[in-house]
């Protein structure tokens, strides 16, 4: 049973909206038909998998040349194809082309995993990014303690604000803010410098706003001693990071509840993943396997990630907190959306439901394309925006086109699936509803379902939102969509749903209420003013 178990953990697949645990070899795996063709055959192995990249995009990305114009794919795909004409490359080398390509579509769903590569080196030095500016957060001890916190002006004499857009290059992301959180891990790595430069990078020179330069060599294989442990940086005695999935606290002095939603997972969400995405001869053992785990007190590495066996149920957990705030009279209720990796938003959905009387809320409006990629993948969502589009329009929608399929979690009302007794997200309508004033807060750490469901509760004026710009755009395509290079067996994504939120009156990127960052200080002296303007909003409302 080891071996069965092993092969379960790697093969187990948890689809939502805009999330997806993903491993080998239970998942679905669409196979374009450009494979057959001449062209194809005569390029080599790296080409081949690009030109079936390549392909996936110009086909099944919903507005491709809205979002990376026919004539700059076109150079940007003979620019690669030409460098991929040679029979070694590295397969960090061949990964880059690909993420190079790929961080066009600015397009969070849209990219290729690194999945069995390693980082090797690092430059002893951690960056942080607030607003368009770049500073330093630590350092290791031989260095200058006065340096940290200092405004980088330059990277290797090259303006920081021009070199940042080098990184661009290699990440896929929606908007500038989410670009730089994505960069921030390869600062201080060679991986991305080498390959821009085209040759091994020993060091790199910071210069700083005060004149300063420092020199960074790069280590390899030593433990470092940084200037500041992780127990400097210990944060906010209320907002500090809780490794949970979901954490509430209740503060009586300030008659206030705190939420930390990390992970839109349940118990419930990852049986109902199973049928949605693993292969349907491999969804009973994946059923034991995952209804074993659930079980344990302490389940499996993979399976921690998506489930609390403490707190197994997300909506009744959430009924616990509100129950528990209205009895002990919380005025105010402030939701912490920092951190959250995504995952189903109709775990979002329960959590509003109990925010709430109003049940005649907007959704987000679908749209997608009428094709075999997305039917492959989506094949009961698919007839039913089909079934939608036909009671609409009294016909099919055009083949390959992209057509209006209803909204993204509802025929009718937003809380369809929760109010409905037959679904697995059920709540029944007697719940508790919190009785008072709510903010969010959100920023370029709130991914995915977490960053659809800040501007969900936004466009719905359940409270106001504190921080930046979240990691994906409320208009545009998303859902992450796998599939598998022919040679290579690279794991890709791309977008397949273009969604629109739900006032689609305002702009395509997410603008927070309050527009706040942390700053240097704040993270080292553990201070967080959006926390503090998320109170003092709501005690004035």
């Amino acid at each position: 049973m080891t071996h069965f178990n092993h092969f379960l953990v790697a093969s187990l697949l948890l689809f939502c909206s805009c999330g997806v645990f993903l491993q080998d070899r239970a998942t679905k795996n669409f196979k374009d038909p450009v494979t057959k063709t001449a062209y194809y055959k005569s390029l080599n192995r790296y080409q081949q998998d690009f030109f079936y990249l390549k392909t996936i995009c110009d086909k099944y990305f919903p507005k491709a040349d809205n979002f990376f114009p026919s004539d700059d794919r076109i150079k940007k795909e003979q620019e690669i194809l030409t460098k991929l004409d040679k029979n070694e490359i590295t397969d960090w080398e061949f990964r880059l082309h690909l993420k190079s390509y790929l961080s066009h579509f600015n397009n969070q769903h849209t990219h290729v995993g690194l999945k069995g590569l390693s980082v090797t080196g690092i430059y002893p030095f951690i960056p942080f990014h607030t607003d368009s500016s770049w500073y330093i957060l630590n350092l290791t001890k031989n260095h200058d303690f006065s340096l940290t916190g200092k405004k980088i002006i330059a990277f290797n004499d090259v303006k920081i604000s021009e070199y940042e857009k080098k990184l661009f290059e290699f990440v896929s992301a929606e908007n500038e803010t989410s670009k730089r959180e994505r960069i921030l891990f390869w600062w201080n790595r060679p991986t991305l410098h080498e390959f821009i430069h085209g040759h091994k990078m020993d060091s790199v020179k910071l210069t700083f706003e005060t004149g300063q330069h420092l020199w960074l060599k790069k280590v390899t294989g030593q433990k470092l001693s940084w200037q500041r442990n992780e127990q400097a940086f210990g944060g906010h005695p209320i907002t500090r990071y809780r490794d949970r999935m979901y954490d509430y606290q209740i503060i009586d002095s300030l008659k206030l509840t705190y939420l930390q939603l990390h992970e839109c997972y349940d118990k419930i969400e990852i049986m109902e993943g199973i049928k949605s995405y693993v292969k349907p001869w491999l969804r009973p053992m994946a059923n034991r396997y995952v209804n074993k785990q659930i079980s344990k007190k302490k389940p499996s590495k993979k399976l921690k990630n998506y489930f609390d066996s403490e707190r197994p149920v997300f909506h009744e957990y959430v009924s616990k907190m509100i129950e528990e705030s209205n009895h002990a009279g919380s005025t105010k209720l402030i939701i912490d959306l920092r951190n959250n990796n995504g995952g189903s938003e109709l775990i979002c959905l329960q959590l509003l439901y109990h925010l709430t009387e109003n049940e005649n809320l907007k959704d987000f409006s679908v749209y997608v394309k009428n094709g075999d990629f997305y039917k492959h993948y989506f094949e009961k969502d698919y007839a039913l925006k089909m079934d939608f589009y036909r009671k609409q329009n009294g016909k099919e929608p055009v083949q390959d086109s992209l057509f209006f399929g209803g909204f993204s979690n509802s025929e009718q009302s937003l809380f369809d699936k929760i109010t409905n007794p037959e679904s697995p997200y059920y709540i029944p309508k007697d719940r508790p509803v919190f009785k008072g004033r709510i903010a969010i807060i959100a920023d370029y750490s709130t991914h995915s379902a977490g960053a659809l469901f800040t501007a969900l509760l936004q466009d719905n004026k359940i409270g106001s939102v504190i921080g930046t710009e979240v990691s994906n755009n409320p208009t545009g395509p998303t859902t992450w969509t796998p599939f598998k290079l022919p040679h290579s067996k690279i794991e890709a994504s791309i977008s397949t749903h273009l969604l629109v939120r739900p006032d689609s009156k305002k702009s395509t990127q997410f603008i927070p209420d309050i527009k706040m960052e942390k700053s240097v200080d704040d993270i080292i002296n553990g201070k967080d003013p959006l926390f503090e303007k998320a109170l003092e909003i709501i005690r004035k409302e």
